[in-house]
């Protein structure tokens, strides 16, 4: 029998499984243990101190490493001597502003017309035409008429030609010339190529009825210009 059981394994190895020591838990490790921390404490916090400067160097020679701020403030005093750039300025000629100026000014007025109200623009249409009434309505200039007719005296003048008398009236003021020219009319002849004469004598273009003192049925008489 006791052969029998020694030749018998089991069947699985649990010595792959469990390790060879065992884990014994004690209530008066909970204290000292870091992993069970109270939730009111605060931890403290760790601060890191600056790495210290080494001292780097063989026998005599000693190099200190540079700080980087020494070499910004040593950068920005190079930078420093250099000259400012110039200030920019802006060049503009008298010439261009006023012509800017001026169209403004120009734009200025042609809105300041556009904003007018229609009102205003019919106030002055009306204003305008009710001058133009009152200056039509002026009362008429007296105009002086010649004397009437009535008082101007009249004459009637005989004309002896070869064909016979014609009479023609005119006013005693009259002048002959146009006495000379009703005849010539009539007969389709040139004034110039007649001569009128009374009693005789040749009677002027210039001359008048009264001027000469002829009365009604006095009679003049007329030749053709020999050529």
């Amino acid at each position: 029998m006791e052969e029998g059981k020694e030749e018998l394994e089991p069947l699985f190895d649990y010595t792959r499984i469990q390790p060879p020591d065992f884990f014994t838990f004690d209530d008066s490790d909970i204290d000292k243990s870091e992993i069970f921390v109270h939730c009111r404490k605060k931890r403290k916090k760790t601060t890191t101190s600056e790495p210290e400067k080494v001292l780097e160097g063989k026998g005599d020679h000693i190099s200190v490493p540079e700080d980087k701020t020494d070499i910004k403030n040593k950068e920005n005093e190079e930078d420093n001597w250099l000259a400012p750039p110039p200030p920019k300025t802006l060049t503009r000629t008298i010439g261009k502003e006023d012509g800017i100026l001026k169209e403004l000014r120009q734009r200025k007025k042609e809105l300041v017309s556009l904003a007018r109200p229609v009102e205003d623009v019919l106030n002055d249409v009306i204003e305008n035409a009710k001058k133009q009434l009152k200056s039509s309505n002026k009362p008429a200039e007296a105009v002086v008429l010649d004397l009437p007719s009535e008082e101007r005296e009249k004459i009637v003048i005989s004309i002896q030609d070869k064909d016979g008398k014609k009479q023609i009236c005119i006013y005693k003021d009259d002048k002959f010339d146009k006495l000379f020219k009703l005849y010539a009319k009539k007969v389709n002849l040139k004034p110039e190529d007649l001569i009128f004469t009374f009693d005789g004598d040749k009677v002027a273009p210039t001359s008048s009825p009264v001027s000469l003192g002829l009365e009604d049925e006095d009679m003049l008489e007329v030749h053709l210009k020999s050529r």
